[in-house]
């Protein structure tokens, strides 16, 4: 029951930022630092967010394991089959596209834009408008080398009117110039894009914008030699060439797929960061509840986005052969509101939906002690975090008392109202979803003592998506998986396309604004506590929770790094087999 989609403009896979169910997300979508100080402290923070539980036992290892030498198998969730790093819709299939390719930049630990990858970190103009990378010295998996043109095509690519990828260049919140009109066929170059020499690209913006790092990082190279046969400027023959990727720049090269089964990798020993120390490796289609059994019976070394809860730690800890990296998920759940619904307008009313919810109560009857109550749309990892002013215990004195003074009154029959209104609201839950259920389980007994009239009904998790995006629905409960990019206009300004509650803020509009043109870092955090305090302040939703991400690891695979803002497929060219 898992639902994912990658945010576009967002940038949140890599932005890529994703819209899921609540239980269990997926990615849609994804600054700069201050060199060796900025460095450790990112260390710092690495260390105090992921835990780290170590094998105990190797001799227990199954031997279908100690056979496998030099093949390491991680369980996935199915793909969309779109291998490609400028299409891919699903963190499962973008998970295939990190070790298939790589990025010209990425970001660190925190967030921050400060890694270098196939290009060295820009040189920025005064104006803060054009942005010139410098490539490496770096080769596709035939040998021929990574140059200007390739960047050129990919964000040809992503500037093209019939491109229906994740990302925009041309309206998003970095604006390539001469994008627009690419885009509307007017022209075949796009006159923002400028080929100095074979390892030289200039690139130009419409306006500065605070997310720049963040948006033309999400332009993978694609090999214009191979790729071009399928792509025409204004046509959509591109998308044939999804399932076969082509010439690899990452450390590892497509074999094959099968659907609903596999898709297998083996070394690229022309990539620029040197041969793998994995000769294969293999994605296994693994459903979720069979998961940890997989891994412990030794058919899969990994699995990834398993489900946090004390028997499934007790589980791992018990085998002995493995362990284990847990850390707090770059994301959110929330209970959602169509704000267009004249009940739900009136913010009193949100505040005390708030207040008159215990939201602890929900959070561990799903998650245990392994999830934490939030009152801010932002990641506690995120260095743009700040404590909500606002934390909103559970507390129906308080909420009654909002209501009171907003001029809801407890009507005959107990349910208040105000001008004729009644203050009911209809829920709506997945199927399936324990946290939906959860939910109706709470809500029902506390807004009843509240004087709310709450009535709920269970969907398919599609529907639910279809009538959120429609407006056709009331309150519901829903996830966002974050990226890198902290700037989440695209949910929260007036005009978000993904403001499905159609929240309206001219202070919000104003700091988003504000933020796409501050190129200061500490400034940007100013203006983030501005906002978030608002949001707070405001609730277009009622947050819910931040959950923990668990990926298991077999014992014998050594140097394995994973963390909320980096996972581990951008660095699994580093891992070893024992």
């Amino acid at each position: 029951m898992k639902f994912k989609k990658i945010i576009s403009s967002m940038s949140l896979i890599l932005a890529v930022s994703m819209l899921v169910g609540c239980g269990k997300g997926a990615g849609t979508s994804l600054n700069t630092g201050d060199g060796a100080d900025a460095a450790g402290n990112k260390e710092d923070l690495a260390h105090k967010v992921v835990t780290t539980y170590e094998a105990t036992d190797m001799s227990k290892n199954p031997s279908k394991v100690t056979d496998r030498k030099d093949t390491l198998v991680i369980a996935s969730d199915d793909f969309s089959e779109k291998f490609n790093p400028l299409y891919s819709d699903s963190v499962y299939d973008q998970r295939v596209c990190d070790v298939l390719y790589r990025p010209l930049i990425y970001n660190d630990e925190e967030g921050e834009m400060t890694q270098s990858d196939l290009a060295e970190l820009p040189e920025v103009s005064k104006d803060n408008l054009t942005y010139t990378f410098k490539l490496k010295d770096a080769n596709w998996d035939d040998g021929t080398p990574i140059t200007s043109k390739d960047v050129e095509f990919s964000i040809k690519v992503i500037c093209d009117g019939k491109y229906d990828g994740p990302f925009d260049l041309v309206t998003g919140k970095a604006k390539i110039k001469g994008g627009k009109e690419y885009q509307e066929g007017k022209t075949d170059k796009i006159s923002g894009v400028e080929i100095v020499d074979d390892k030289t690209i200039k690139i130009t913006l419409e306006e500065p914008t605070s997310a720049a790092l963040y948006q033309l990082s999400l332009v993978y190279p694609l090999q214009e030699a191979y790729y071009s046969k399928y792509y025409e400027q204004g046509t959509d023959k591109i998308k044939g060439s999804f399932v076969k990727p082509g010439p690899a720049s990452g450390p590892y090269k497509f074999v094959k797929y099968k659907p609903g089964q596999e898709v297998d990798l083996v070394a690229n020993d022309k990539c620029y960061l040197g041969a793998p120390k994995i000769k294969n490796v293999v994605f296994k289609v693994t459903p979720m509840d069979t998961r940890l059994s997989i891994v412990q019976a030794g058919d899969a070394d990994v699995g990834m986005h398993m489900p946090v809860n004390e028997d499934n730690l007790q589980d791992i800890q018990d085998v002995g052969f493995l362990g284990y990296k847990m850390y707090p998920e770059n994301g959110y759940g929330y209970i959602g509101y169509n704000l267009e619904k004249p009940v739900l307008k009136d913010k009193a009313v949100r505040q005390a939906l708030t207040y008159g919810l215990d939201r602890k109560k929900i959070t561990e009857t799903v998650y245990g002690k392994y999830a934490n109550v939030i009152n801010t749309p932002q990641a506690e990892a995120s260095w743009t975090y700040s404590e909500p002013k606002n934390t909103y215990d559970f507390d129906l004195e308080k909420a009654k008392k909002i209501l009171d003074d907003a001029g809801w009154k407890p009507g005959a029959d107990g349910i208040r109202e105000k001008d004729g209104q009644k203050l009911k609201i209809h829920f709506t839950g997945a199927t399936g979803s324990k946290t939906s259920q959860a939910i109706i389980a709470v809500a029902t007994e506390n807004y009843k003592e509240l004087g709310v009239g709450f009535t709920s009904e269970v969907i398919d998790f599609p529907t639910i998506l279809e009538k959120v995006e429609s407006g056709d629905i009331e309150a519901y409960c829903i996830s966002w998986y974050l990226g890198a990019d902290p700037n989440a206009s695209e949910i929260f300004s007036s005009t978000g396309p993904y403001n499905y509650g159609k929240y309206n803020s001219s202070k919000v509009d104003e700091l988003y604004n504000k933020i796409n043109k501050e190129m200061d870092t500490e400034k940007q955090k100013d203006l983030y506590k501005q906002l978030y305090d608002i949001l707070n302040e405001d609730l277009p939703y009622t947050y819910l929770n931040q959950n923990n991400e668990l990926t298991v690891i077999n014992g014998r695979v050594k140097n394995f790094k994973d963390s909320p803002y980096v996972p581990f497929t951008m660095h699994l060219h580093e891992a070893t087999l024992e």
